[in-house]
C-alpha cells in the first residue's frame, strides 16, 4: 500500500470513526446531561448560541474525523504497522494521547472561553468522557484500518 491509500483509507476511517464518537458522546448527552453535548458545545463555540449548532458542531467533528485519520493512518505507514493487529492497538493508543490533549484543552482553555454559559465549566468527568470518546475514534478506525488492508 502507498501512503497516498493510506491516507485515502485514514480520511475514511477517521469519518467513520468521528461518527462512532459522536453518536457515543450524543447517547451519553441523551441519558445524562446536555453540557456534555459535544457537537452542540463545539457548534456553539463558533455561533455564540446553543440552538441549532448540533449541524456545525457535527461538520467541524467529521472533517477533524477526516484529517486525524489521515494523520493516524500516515503515521502507521511509515511505521510499516497499518496491519493487524498493530493498527488496532496503535489507534487505541494515538485515540489515547489524541484525547487527553484535547480533554487538558476542553478543560483548561476551551470551557473558560465558551461563549455560551452552560459549557464554561468542564468538570473532571466531561474530561475523562472526551478521552473515552477519543479511544473509541482511534479504536474504530484502527480496526475497519486493520481489516480494510486486508483486502488491498
Amino acid at each position: 500500500m502507498n501512503m497516498l491509500t493510506a491516507l485515502l483509507l485514514g480520511a475514511i476511517c477517521g469519518l467513520i470513526g468521528a461518527f462512532a464518537m459522536t453518536f457515543f458522546m450524543g447517547a451519553v448527552s441523551e441519558a445524562f446531561s446536555k453540557r456534555v453535548d459535544m457537537a452542540r458545545a463545539l457548534g456553539s463555540y463558533f455561533t455564540g448560541k446553543a440552538e441549532g449548532s448540533g449541524a456545525l458542531g457535527r461538520a467541524i467533528h467529521s472533517l477533524s474525523g477526516v484529517v486525524f485519520g489521515s494523520i493516524y493512518f500516515a503515521i502507521m505507514h511509515a511505521m510499516g504497522a497499518l496491519l493487524f493487529p498493530y493498527a488496532i492497538f496503535l489507534g487505541i493508543g494515538f485515540g489515547f494521547f489524541h484525547g487527553l490533549i484535547m480533554s487538558y484543552i476542553l478543560m483548561f482553555f476551551a470551557s473558560e472561553r465558551h461563549p455560551v454559559e452552560m459549557y464554561r465549566k468542564a468538570t473532571l468527568e466531561e474530561g475523562l468522557l472526551h478521552l473515552v470518546g477519543h479511544i473509541i475514534f482511534g479504536g474504530v478506525a484502527g480496526v475497519l484500518g486493520s481489516f480494510i488492508s486486508f483486502a488491498i
